[in-house]
């Protein structure tokens, strides 16, 4: 099956909100939706969703290179395509959200022809629905228990709380405190911290915290230093998790090798795709490790491709970070990836299950759509 016709469309959408993190505030979410159609007929969905946060490229910058290589992707064979990708847009961190709308624009119409989903393509057997968290990124103590609250009131049973957002290390404690407090005993909690912390500044807060049960904590320190992670991990009981420190294949490799940490976060745009992240989770579990699966604060498509990854999970991994398509003022799809009791569903039909909103895309499309036919 091969490459006849592709098509990509630039996006701007607005977040209903203000997100925080520690990297700062996001307003609107930059990206662009990719289709793909087939010699056979079948044509697929992909979402370009650009992380800079996480070392990749920006959308412009994608973009840019996807009109420079496009007509060289025309006639290619989605089974080799990988290969392909790989000597246009290289294997690093770079231009992987790039890789990954593409791909999984092929994987889509590949699963749809077979009349199969995305996720069949990558194990034998797929989960009908995954547990997910919820996500507080409210830096305010008052603001932060509320929304908490309201998740556990919505039948959430894992619970992210952003941080390294507060003021002092004693701020951060009692709103730790104030959200376990209001989420009660069973619920699992977990703080993702984005790297705001310095070794020391992270064993300190993680010790004191530790009295409140929290699950994990993602991403204590800055990326790129396996060596600092490993030591906050032995310094603590708490179990460490990766976020920015994923890329490829070699990060989790070296994360593994280093027992730096307890487990990893896949976000497919820095992966590079549905196969690479498969192959990181593969690769932590085959050690032992967790792998929990996020979106990139992505749209519609982008979580639905990132849902049939994680469908592939073991059933009782922890809540995967999907249910943010909220916090956006569209998801850009026709259907509903609905939530019910902290479980979202996955979709019956083939590919990655959904189906492109054309009317919203024009209306939150930043540029025209551009056509590239063999």
């Amino acid at each position: 099956m091969k490459i006849v016709e592709l098509h990509w469309t630039p996006y701007a959408v607005p977040f209903t909100a203000e997100f925080a993190t520690a990297h700062g505030g996001w307003r609107v979410r930059e990206g662009a939706i990719v289709r793909v159609r087939t010699d056979a007929g079948a044509t697929g969905v992909g979402e370009i969703s650009p992380l800079p946060s996480h070392g990749t490229a920006s959308n412009a910058e994608c973009l840019s290179l996807l009109e420079r290589i496009a007509t060289r992707l025309l006639g290619e064979d989605i089974d080799s395509l990988p290969v392909k990708l790989d000597a246009l847009v290289g294997e690093g961190a770079r231009y992987a959200p790039l890789r990954c709308g593409i791909e999984t624009a092929a994987l889509d119409a590949l699963a749809r022809a077979e009349g199969v989903s995305v996720a069949s393509l990558l194990a034998e057997h797929g989960a009908r629905e995954v547990a997910v968290n919820a996500l507080v990124d409210a830096a305010a103590c008052a603001e932060a228990t509320a929304a908490a609250e309201r998740a556990v009131a919505g039948g959430f049973r894992d619970i992210k709380l952003k941080a390294g957002v507060a003021g002092s290390m004693a701020e951060e404690v009692a709103r730790v405190a104030a959200v376990r407090n209001v989420v009660g005993p069973h619920v699992r909690l977990r703080l993702d911290a984005n790297g705001a912390w310095t070794e020391e500044q992270a064993i300190a807060t993680i010790r004191a915290i530790e009295p409140y049960d929290i699950d994990l904590v993602e991403q204590p320190v800055p990326p790129g230093d396996v060596a600092a992670l490993r030591r906050v991990r032995a310094a603590v009981r708490t179990p460490i998790a990766a976020d920015e420190s994923v890329g490829g294949i070699g990060t989790v490799r070296a994360l593994v090798v280093a027992r730096a940490v307890d487990a990893i976060v896949v976000k497919l745009p820095v992966a590079g795709g549905v196969r690479r992240g498969a192959e990181s989770c593969e690769l932590a579990l085959a050690a032992g490790l967790g792998a929990i699966v996020t979106s990139a604060l992505d749209c519609g498509i982008g979580v639905a491709a990132a849902l049939q990854l994680a469908a592939t999970l073991p059933p009782a991994s922890r809540g995967c970070g999907l249910a943010t398509l909220a916090l956006l003022e569209d998801d850009l799809i026709v259907e509903e990836l609905r939530i019910v009791g902290g479980r979202m569903e996955v979709p019956r039909a083939p590919g990655i299950g959904v189906t492109l909103d054309e009317v919203a895309l024009a209306r939150y499309a930043a540029g025209p759509e551009r056509v590239e036919r063999a």
